[in-house]
């Protein structure tokens, strides 16, 4: 060791505020994916020793406002192309009812020519599901004014389906046979049965054409109530549809390939997968930014082992692990790891 190096050790030992911010970092991680791209990440810590023998990890701006540049935590790195893998779309709402069972169903797609995937590790595309707890509700506001009179004349109102918590939801979550009236004949006291129209439902399709049902409805006013009558009371020519075609944005689903590997080995990491929007075949731009998956997610390990040396550690050359035995400093952190075989052979 130079004596330099010599001097600026023995004045960190017994002069303290003499020794300069340090950045230490741990080592780089796996890569992230198994192939073709992903990250590499390592901690990245400031110290400074406050009194002989004990380091503390401090603000990494401190280091910084003494001109020290931080060194990487994340970097690039590259293994063999990734082969034919599955790719799955976002799982659909449950089919069932409240309290029914029912299926949940997704596309699952080969990244490539659908031969080249590996049928025996082919995701499933259906799952059992159970509909939502039969806690959903039917609720109307109160009728709006009559637009006409007998045969032109409706009120209408707001009909919406809503949890215990008065959210609105889904109108596929309620039952579809008690639900309330939108739209009321009115006009005069007394108005012949004629044709009445409840509004559209929803499209059935979540893209592309669908299909959307409405209640046609025979009803009239007698002495002012309302009352329905038997179809065969009303003029079947004239009886409006009850079926429509509909259509939603264009059908672009998002698929993922199956999560990486935890970046760390133990405590806290990350883990990748690729998210990719398709229209049919084809890469795209349509997809709901809003439903976008998740491309990175938080992953917990075991906690790590702070007092277990590496087997094949070495002291390094810069250290002077002669003194660090002689003050007895293995039990701190920075010194374990600077004189890593010594401290090793001391322990008991």
């Amino acid at each position: 060791m130079s004596l330099v190096s010599l001097t600026w050790v023995f004045l960190c030992a017994f002069s303290p505020w003499d020794c300069p911010w340090r950045w230490e970092t741990s080592r780089w991680s796996e890569c992230s994916r198994t192939c073709g791209e992903g990250y590499q990440y390592r901690t990245v810590r400031c110290w400074k020793m406050l009194a002989p023998g004990f380091d503390s990890s401090v603000y990494g701006d401190l280091c910084e406002s003494a001109g020290l540049a931080r060194p990487m935590e994340r970097k690039a790195c590259k293994n063999k192309a990734c082969g034919p893998q599955w790719e799955l779309s976002e799982w659909s709402e449950c089919s069932a009812r409240c309290g029914t069972q029912g299926m949940m169903k997704r596309e699952v797609r080969c990244s490539v020519e659908a031969s080249l995937c590996d049928e025996s590790q082919k995701p499933s595309s259906e799952k059992a599901c159970t509909g939502p707890p039969c806690d959903r509700h039917w609720t109307a506001s109160d009728w709006g004014p009559c637009s006409g009179s007998c045969g032109e004349g409706r009120m209408s109102r707001f009909i919406a389906c809503r949890n215990l918590e008065g959210k609105v939801i889904s109108n596929s979550q309620c039952d579809p046979v008690v639900k309330p009236l939108a739209v009321h004949p009115c006009g005069d006291k007394n108005c012949p049965a004629h044709w009445v129209e409840q509004e559209w439902d929803q499209c059935d399709a979540s893209c592309g054409r669908g299909v959307k049902t409405r209640v046609v409805l025979c009803a009239g006013l007698e002495n002012g109530v309302y009352r329905e009558y038997p179809e065969k009371h009303c003029e079947a020519s004239q009886k409006p549809e009850e079926q429509a075609t509909c259509f939603r944005r264009p059908c672009a689903t998002w698929f993922t390939t199956s999560w990486s590997q935890c970046s760390k080995t133990c405590g806290a990491g990350v883990r990748l997968r690729e998210v990719k929007c398709y229209q049919g075949e084809a890469l795209a731009q349509g997809c709901d930014p809003t439903s976008k998956p998740e491309a990175r997610q938080t992953c917990q390990l075991q906690p790590c082992p702070t007092e277990a040396p590496e087997e094949d550690c070495e002291d390094k050359a810069t250290a002077n692990c002669v003194l660090v035995l002689k003050v007895k400093l293995c039990s701190h952190w920075y010194y374990r790891k600077a004189c890593c075989w010594s401290c090793r052979l001391k322990s008991p």
